[in-house]
């Protein structure tokens, strides 16, 4: 919806107090292979408790093993003969029950995935099988029969293990290249144990906060709240200085959200969960603004990406509560309903459902309205040749941001999904939902890289109709749609009441791959996008979300040789033999040159 730069994070060097600090020499790289296209699993906390991943404080060395079989991991939890290990794998065994038992074992120092494109999961979600089971609007005064999951599993596939506590580092890698190492000194010779030296890893990533979010923003700079901006966008133009009911507008919310995650920090492709949600509701808006110039409608649009819905509603949860304190554009009472585009992505000319709530619908006026609502989206389906049902009229909403309007007061609302009950999504906040799982294709020639900055020709039309598309050329630096803690960069080139202007890259001309920049007006505006819990301040709250990261000061991964410990032991004796004897020798030296000098101070015409 609007061109963003991507903060990135740079990582200061530290001295590891294991190892002499040579960092950027010429004995460094000769001893280390310095690992890169690395991702951490990085420390969350919330109310309660902390979840994630960090090494100690000087980093987690370990032999090296691959796992690639049973017999390898029986090798490293219980008969390999030099644990710690430092455990290489496929994604493919990256599950929960080999990372649990992993957890449990105290030969394991650290764990690094191979994340590469040709590796075939099945299934994967490390999310939980009740997203943002605490947040939503069923509980024990709203449907609580329908609160906790308990008529619908959405995501059936969730096996938690992003919300697990591991006490030890987990990276992620682009490629398998680190296996020559391995293969060249640790590879077993049928079936005995390798010999010293052995190839061995490093990883660098701990963390400053601990235990909850409550604890980590009472200590000074150890935590952040997860934060960025939500993005909206109206037909008609808004005052932005007037807030509340002063605009007097009677609007339509139709909603998308712009977040995802998966088990490792800043990687979140979310294609099926968040992208096609976005791309869906950028095109309504192409296709709408027109029509709209020509025949305004009789309610006002709000396009509206929420950001942060991933961790229990933030950029909704926000924006309902100022609404509710006067301190948005709008207040609740303007919004006369709610059409949230949801997951979309995987149709694949299957119906679309309409998902509505049971127990707002209880409401003859709130029921009226979403009847209407049903019957207009089934209208312009039927032209459309699109195929639309509704589920069953008393199944709960799927996870969604109307859920946090509902909180506060009924109001009309259709959310759309391509799932009639539980997600069809077998990789739901995972790094494997690409556009590869939606069968999105691209120019051969183009990186990976290069595929998230490539500008489609629907994307041009987009923004030559003054509605700039998120992945603007020239400016989107991440394929990730994780939240972090800090927000977009937005170039300003003017700002007024009713309209913003930004610069944008222009098309490329014939003499440059990069177009001049331009200012266009829009309607575009942001909105804070952080929990209101951080501002009331209410660390411990049951009411909003409380996520935090945790700061750290160095993400590194390297490997290296290794030799036998009683090999190191005797490099330390005669290391320490050899620092005790250069002690004595200097203490010699300065005793003699201090006798020098005493005694040619005291008797000048003395010859020696």
């Amino acid at each position: 919806m609007i061109c963003c730069v991507q903060v990135l994070l740079r990582v200061k060097p530290s001295v590891n107090s294991l190892y002499l600090d040579v960092s950027g020499s010429s004995v460094e790289q000769k001893i280390y292979i310095e690992l890169k296209n690395t991702v951490p699993c990085v420390r969350l906390l919330n109310a309660t408790h902390q979840i994630g991943c960090q090494s100690s404080i000087s980093g987690d060395t370990g032999v090296l093993h691959v796992l690639e079989t049973e017999a390898d991991l029986d090798w490293i939890l219980s008969t390999g003969p030099h644990p710690p290990y430092m455990v290489l794998m496929e994604a493919t065994f990256f599950t929960r029950p080999t990372m649990m038992r992993m957890k449990n074992s105290t030969r394991v120092a650290g764990v690094a995935v191979i994340n590469s494109n040709t590796t075939a999961v099945e299934s994967f979600s490390p999310h939980t099988s009740c997203p943002n089971q605490n947040t939503g609007v069923y509980r024990e005064d709203y449907g609580p029969d329908l609160a906790n999951c308990s008529s619908t599993v959405w995501n059936p596939l969730g096996n938690s293990m992003s919300y697990e506590d591991f006490t030890f580092p987990i990276f992620s890698l682009k490629d398998d290249n680190q296996t020559q190492c391995y293969e060249d000194h640790n590879m077993r010779v049928n079936g005995s144990a390798p010999q010293y030296p052995l190839c061995a890893m490093q990883l660098f990533s701990h963390m400053h906060a601990v235990t909850d979010t409550v604890t980590c923003m009472r200590r000074a700079e150890v935590c952040d709240p997860l934060s960025d901006f939500n993005v909206w966008a109206s037909i008609r133009p808004i005052n932005a200085s007037a807030k509340g009911h002063k605009n007097n507008e009677s609007v339509v919310i139709a909603a998308a959200r712009l977040d995802g995650r998966s088990f490792f920090w800043d990687i979140g492709t979310s294609a099926e969960g968040t992208v096609s949600g976005i791309v869906t509701l950028l095109a309504a808006a192409h296709a709408l603004y027109p029509v709209t110039q020509e025949a305004p409608p009789v309610r006002n649009i709000f396009f509206t990406f929420f950001q942060g819905e991933t961790f229990d509603y933030i950029g909704s949860s926000r924006m309902v509560y100022d609404m509710k304190q006067d301190k948005f554009v709008i207040n609740l009472d303007n919004v006369h309903s709610v059409l949230e585009i949801g997951q979309v992505g995987l149709r694949n000319g299957q119906k679309l459902w309409m998902h509505t709530d049971p127990v707002s619908r209880k409401n003859s006026t709130v029921d009226e309205e979403v009847i209407n609502l049903v019957d207009n989206i089934k209208s312009v389906a039927s032209t459309l040749n699109v195929s639309l049902d509704e589920p069953n009229t008393t199944q709960a909403l799927p996870p969604s941001s109307f859920q946090r309007f509902l909180r506060v007061q009924p109001i009309p609302g259709v959310v759309l999904a391509d799932h009639k009950s539980s997600f069809i999504n077998r990789y739901y906040e995972s790094l494997y939902d690409t556009a590869a799982y939606l069968n999105m294709t691209y120019p051969s020639d183009l990186s990976p890289e290069e595929q998230m900055e490539y500008e489609t020709e629907a994307s041009k039309v987009s923004r030559s109709a003054r509605l700039p598309d998120q992945h603007c050329q020239g400016t989107y630096t991440s394929n990730s749609s994780y939240i972090g803690t800090s927000g977009v960069s937005i170039p300003l080139c003017f700002l007024s009441q009713l309209y913003s202007y930004h610069w944008v890259s222009g098309p490329p001309s014939a003499n440059s791959t990069e177009g001049d920049p331009y200012c266009v007006r829009t309607s575009v505006r942001l909105a804070k996008a952080l929990s209101p819990a951080f501002e009331l301040p209410e660390y411990g709250s049951r009411e909003y979300s409380t996520w935090t990261e945790s700061r750290w000061k160095t993400i590194r991964a390297r490997i290296f040789l290794v030799a036998s410990p009683q090999l190191e032991m005797l490099t330390l004796g005669v290391g320490v033999t050899v620092l005790l004897v250069s002690l004595v020798l200097t203490y010699f030296i300065s005793s003699k040159a201090e006798l020098l000098f005493s005694s040619t101070h005291e008797t000048p015409n003395t010859t020696y």
